[in-house]
């Protein structure tokens, strides 16, 4: 989650994004189409200033939705043997992970898992806190079902898993990740809001020695929890949304590393932050 992001996985906007039924997709309200593209195009450019190769994936399917597939976080996750394609617990999501699955096996990746339909995990309530070892959020998106069958197949590779239970407050159509409550930044750090955070957690991180910064309340609010989500392009250089200027004074006082972008139309409307707009495929 934080080594030297070598290559990423992304998807450039629907062009029809704004047309989207802000009700039945549960964004924030109705989208301005050239935001969006602004927003993504200003993104986009800093993972490429970085040197990241950036891979695209493409749904042939004109015709298709899929407006959220531009969140290519959520529906895979990569080990070093190979991907696992994840099963959406947003219905609307369902047919990415048969996208996923077809741009990795055109690219020659092996596919070394694959969760049953109703075995609900999303790449967001997905965190490695190891090489070894991958902390699971319990989500109205990520269900008991999911984290059994994901962690049958991590044992496989010698991979653990632990489980944190997250906040069950509205539904399965809206957006509470782990990744909404907290991002590792760098092997002994980590950002979160500690309201959604339980005792198991903050025990789980004094154990692997983590420091813990918190976000601040305003901002988390404001932000409807995206200031959280902060995507490390390498250890302590991080990628996060612009007008936040207490969390960015926390990441400083770090040491860290700030390239920030605007991401009020695409992230906060569209309910995902920069980690996941990205799926990484390569890190070192």
């Amino acid at each position: 989650m934080y080594s030297e992001l070598k290559t990423v996985l992304m998807k450039k906007p629907n062009p029809f994004m704004s047309k989207a039924d802000s009700k039945k997709w549960n964004y924030d309200i109705s989208l301005n189409q050239e935001l969006i593209e602004k927003n993504y195009s200003e993104f986009r450019s800093i993972i490429e200033n970085f040197g990241s190769k950036i891979i695209e994936l493409k749904i042939p399917d004109k015709k298709v939705e899929l407006y959220d597939s531009i969140f290519t976080h959520d529906p895979s996750l990569v080990i070093k043997e190979g991907v696992i394609i994840l099963s959406m617990g947003k219905y609307l999501r369902k047919d990415e992970s048969k996208y996923h699955k077809n741009f990795y096996e055109s690219i020659n990746i092996p596919i070394v898992g694959k969760l049953s339909n109703d075995a609900n995990v999303e790449g967001g309530d997905c965190l490695w806190i190891k090489d070894n070892l991958l902390l699971i959020g319990n989500s109205e998106r990520t269900n008991k079902k999911g984290i059994k069958e994901l962690t049958n197949i991590l044992n496989r590779f010698n991979i653990q898993t632990s489980i944190i239970d997250l906040p069950k407050f509205k539904n399965n159509n809206s957006c509470f990740h782990l990744m909404s409550a907290l991002s590792i930044l760098d092997e002994n750090l980590i950002i979160g809001y500690k309201k959604y955070l339980n005792q198991k957690f903050f025990d789980f991180i004094k154990k692997y020695k983590f420091k813990f910064i918190e976000i601040p309340k305003d901002e988390y609010e404001i932000s409807k929890t995206l200031i959280v989500n902060i995507l490390a392009l390498s250890p302590k250089n991080l990628v996060l949304m612009n007008g936040y200027p207490k969390t960015n004074e926390l990441l400083l006082n770090e040491n860290c590393n700030l390239n920030l972008f605007n991401g009020n139309e695409l992230c906060i409307k569209a309910e995902g932050g920069p980690t996941c707009l990205t799926r990484a495929i390569l890190r070192e």
